[in-house]
């Protein structure tokens, strides 16, 4: 696990790779790496979790013409190395990032076809850079051109980015359009003007002889899956217990401790579940919420009593809440909802104790685990609340939004809109609203976050399932045959785990968060909204106020958290407090009105 960076173009850009690597030491907090030849240069930091002592990046082949750097892990690379050790191929290491330069020296660019995991990487082999990414979009890659010097650059993240002086960071109001009638960004878009995302299940070639050429990106992986009509609904239950079984082990795998993340829903119960009959201990697990007797982070203490982990419940402060804004939305690198605030505080925790967790992201898009699969109507509800605020932005939804709204709302039976619902749930929703921000918070603390439920053999038979396997619409029942799963394999003990509709990760932070609106709405005057240029963007001055700390961090400091100062400072400065002593009067009379004093 890593933090990746590249620059194409420039003969002196060693010191340029250095600083943008430097950006993502939080990604790989034991080591780094550079390489420059030519034109070329590529940098790594390294989170040493396979191989420790061994895996030091750039990694080169054997003739030490061609090298990788890569971020993510492998779940088949022994396999995959055993085979490249009968064709001949030499290893020097044991990681999974020596498979992936040997197997591009077997298969060439087709060598993304044989990967099962996690993944972002750059091959540099003579005169061309080689860039993929995995097949659902778990490891983010960017990548950016500068016109006028005739550079490009990739990264794991903005900021790195940004630390090139030619790169100015431009709101993308395209891309805010997008967010704002689906609560995404969709495609290539990012919230940055000329900055792009290389789309999940792409690859992309980029050269310099003598000119700058980057090629069209390319597609290797489709997600259109041929759906049984009808099945033994027990063999499939069977089948599906064998290949999340085979999911956990291999995510499992380690040279270093695993925790798992408990919600107290069926997900991640069920992963810890199997860990458990897997045999692998200790299994440490962590839950968070905003007070002891949360529903969720109870029900998750019963299942760690029941299979015998050593659980640590994290409860956060309104000042640990506040505390952690600041890092969530530099983390996340967009104008987020907050939801993410108690994930954010609960990476950091378990980063104290571990570098890997499993994590149960994932199973609501593949089984049916949310509302609008039994109510057709709430999704596009939604869209409908929020498409009005788009006048105030005079920007219309992009082509790839709308086709999104029409595959929802095209008329058809319920089976029509679900399998269009499906579609949809795995693609942009998926990596932009979960695996992107998964990624992201983790990796800002140093922890590499697994998705077992995203297993490549656990998609590909998920969604060949027949939709009565997955969604109960005439029951009102949603993950129909995980439910049973859970049930048929672990007993009634389980009942609890089955029946009850989890509150969710939102719900987790739930209090802290309707305080902080209470603070914004008493604080921030009415002018704040009303003469903001995208005031009419949102229907919160919370809302506001958390894009107006997105602008400020990454549009005026270049992704730099600490330039801006804490969220009180913030909120005070754009309610025009004039003085430390006002806005401290202001926030005491608040806190003291809220028996928060």
């Amino acid at each position: 696990m890593c933090g990746i960076s590249g620059v194409v173009g420039v003969h002196d850009g060693g010191r340029l790779i250095r600083d943008m690597t430097a950006a993502l030491r939080h990604r790989g907090p034991d080591g780094a790496g550079h390489c420059s030849q030519g034109v070329y240069h590529l940098g790594a930091t390294r989170l040493s979790i396979i191989d420790p002592a061994g895996g030091v990046q750039p990694v080169y082949n054997e003739a030490g013409d061609a090298c990788v750097v890569f971020n993510g892990e492998i779940y088949n690379h022994r396999e995959l190395r055993a085979e490249l050790q009968r064709k001949g191929h030499v290893f020097r290491t044991s990681t999974d990032t020596e498979v992936i330069i040997h197997l591009y020296e077997e298969m060439g660019d087709r060598c993304v076809e044989s990967l099962d995991g996690m993944f972002a990487f750059a091959v540099l082999d003579g005169a061309r850079i080689f860039l993929a990414r995995d097949r659902l979009g778990i490891k983010p890659l960017f990548v950016t051109v500068v016109p006028e010097t005739n550079l490009f650059l990739f990264a794991s993240e903005i900021k790195s980015l940004l630390r090139c002086p030619a790169v100015t960071p431009r709101l993308d109001t395209q891309a805010l359009a997008d967010a704002i009638a689906l609560g995404h960004p969709v495609g290539e878009e990012t919230f940055f003007e000329g900055i792009r995302s290389l789309q999940p299940g792409h690859t992309m070639v980029v050269s310099h002889a003598p000119d700058l050429r980057i090629e069209a990106p390319k597609p290797y992986y489709q997600r259109d899956f041929v759906r049984a009509a009808s099945g033994n609904f027990e063999d499939a239950q069977a089948t599906l217990e064998e290949v999340l079984d085979h999911a956990v082990a291999t995510h499992l795998a380690a040279d270093v401790d695993v925790a798992l993340t408990l919600s107290g829903g069926i997900d991640s119960s069920l992963l810890a579940l199997l860990a458990s009959r897997q045999g692998h201990h200790p299994l440490l697990t962590f839950a968070v919420a905003d007070h002891e007797e949360h529903a969720d982070v109870q029900q998750a203490l019963r299942v760690a009593t029941m299979i015998g982990s050593t659980h640590e419940t994290v409860i956060m402060s309104f000042e640990d809440y506040l505390e952690t804004i600041p890092g969530l939305i530099a983390g996340e690198e967009q104008p987020c909802s907050l939801y993410g605030v108690p994930y954010h505080f609960l990476c950091r925790v378990i980063a104290q104790r571990v570098k890997v967790s499993l994590h149960g992201e994932g199973a609501d898009e593949l089984f049916g685990g949310y509302v609008p699969y039994i109510d057709r109507q709430a999704r596009l509800s939604y869209i409908t609340k929020r498409l009005p605020f788009l006048k105030h932005l005079a920007v219309k939804p992009s082509d790839r939004a709308f086709d999104t709204i029409e595959r929802l709302s095209s008329p058809g039976s319920f089976e029509d809109y679900l399998r269009q619902l499906f579609y949809v749930n795995m693609g942009d929703p998926l990596e932009r609203q979960h695996l992107v921000p998964v990624d992201k918070c983790a990796m800002a603390s140093g922890l590499e976050m697994r998705v077992p439920y995203l297993d490549s053999a656990v998609v590909r038979f998920a969604g060949e399932l027949p939709l009565s396997f997955l969604v109960r619409p005439d029951l009102s029942i949603r993950k129909y045959i995980l439910r049973h799963l859970v049930l048929s394999r672990f007993g009634m003990g389980m009942a609890d785990v089955v029946m009850r509709q989890k509150f969710g990760a939102p719900s987790a932070g739930v209090v802290l968060l309707d305080r902080f609106d209470r603070l914004c709405d008493e604080i921030l005057p009415d002018k704040y909204v009303s003469s903001h240029e995208f005031g009419g963007c949102f229907s919160t001055k919370r809302e506001l106020l958390v894009f107006d700390m997105f602008l400020e961090i990454f549009m005026k400091h270049r992704g730099d958290c600490a330039a801006v100062g804490g969220v009180m400072e913030f909120l005070h400065a754009r309610a025009g407090c004039k003085t430390a002593r006002a806005a401290g009067a202001r926030a005491g009379a608040y806190l003291e009105k809220e028996g928060i004093l």
